[in-house]
């Protein structure tokens, strides 16, 4: 089954929910308030997304990138994606790209990350050792 193959072996954990919580807030908060949402650009932000936590992450590449990420330590993440986010800060300040967009895209993506959240929820049946 394909599904087997994109969701991790064991069940999510605390902090995956409360991710997926904080998801579901703040979606409404930043895709919410806009007056106009590019569908599209949402809909490329939630394909984008799916492709990215399900057959790109298990891939070959995808693994390969999994376990140096995890061997550079907590100190090694934090700096990566702190350095990523002032990356996406600067070009987002060089170029003229309309918030809505960049909203509509990211709320995508952050869609795609709850429902990718919650099959994994579904299909493992069981949060980190609680059982239903």
């Amino acid at each position: 089954m394909v599904l087997r193959r994109w969701l991790p072996e064991s069940p999510p954990t605390w902090t995956d929910i409360l991710i997926g919580l904080l998801i579901l807030v703040w979606i409404p908060l930043n895709v919410g308030y806009l007056q106009t949402i590019y569908w599209g650009w949402l809909l490329f932000g939630s394909v984008i997304g799916l492709v990215s936590v399900g057959p790109l992450t298990n891939s070959p590449i995808g693994e390969q990138v999994g376990t140096w990420f995890r061997k550079i330590g907590v100190l090694g993440r934090a700096i990566s994606i702190l350095s990523f986010a002032v990356v996406v800060w600067i070009i987002i300040g060089q170029v003229n790209i309309p918030s809505e967009i960049v909203t509509s895209v990211v709320g995508g993506f952050m869609i795609s990350l709850f429902l990718y959240l919650l099959l994994h929820l579904l299909y493992s049946g069981e949060i980190s050792g609680w059982k239903r």
